[in-house]
């Protein structure tokens, strides 16, 4: 899937004047300026997410179907894919799609889109050798687990609300590799954006985000 020619820079011009886009980090819901996640690309929306989530994959692993890296290649990322302890098969089931998707992600030159519930030390052990682009999407942990993604250039989607345990590193660190999104809710990504700076008190949340958006997907 091609960039539209206007986002390499983030903006739209409107006349004289430049529109910062509100980008989308994760949604499942189709839409512009968006990274949406789907197992087919969806009609309406500029960038597209090649989804294999860890609670609908199958009791025991078999290799995904050829398809899935057929449609890998016109994919703007992979994912989301990932580990969740509460819900899915057993971990040791999605710890194999995990590692085998990540090798294709790796393979086709495709940042991947991350979904993680109480499997810290399983996803770190799992991504250590992973050398492409990580997508945390709908973090709402602390700033201790955000330090740590943050150090290892992980890029870090918050959840809405998610930055409300993050305030003090936010200030310290900035905004870079930071990123929003609505995941599958019905809420206008403007107005996540609008909840963050005011909760925050850290301005210039549109301008950061565009540069890591399409750092992430570049």
């Amino acid at each position: 899937m091609s960039r539209p020619a206007f986002l390499s820079s983030g903006t739209r011009q409107v006349g004289k004047e430049h529109l910062i886009l509100h980008f989308n980090f994760h949604t499942h819901i189709p839409q512009k300026n968006a990274l949406v996640s789907a197992e087919e690309c969806p009609a309406g929306t500029d960038f597209w997410s090649l989804e294999l989530h860890p609670w609908f994959l199958p009791e025991t692993f078999e290799i995904p179907d050829a398809s899935f890296k057929e449609k890998l290649r016109f994919a703007s990322a992979v994912g989301e894919i990932g580990l969740d302890r509460l819900r899915g098969p057993e971990l040791s089931v999605q710890r194999a799609y995990f590692r085998t998707v990540l090798k294709w992600a790796e393979e086709a030159g495709k940042g991947v889109v991350v979904h993680a519930v109480r499997c810290d030390a399983e996803l770190d052990f799992e991504l250590r050798n992973f050398s492409g682009k990580v997508l945390i999407h709908g973090f709402c942990s602390g700033e201790k687990r955000l330090l740590h993604h943050l150090e290892l250039n992980r890029f870090v989607s918050f959840a809405p609300g998610g930055w409300r345990h993050c305030v003090e590193l936010l200030h310290q660190r900035g905004l870079k590799n930071i990123g929003l999104e609505t995941d599958d809710s019905n809420l206008r990504i403007e107005d996540v954006y609008i909840q963050a700076e005011k909760e925050t008190a850290v301005s210039g949340w549109e301008c950061a985000c565009a540069d890591n958006f399409l750092q992430f997907i570049g």
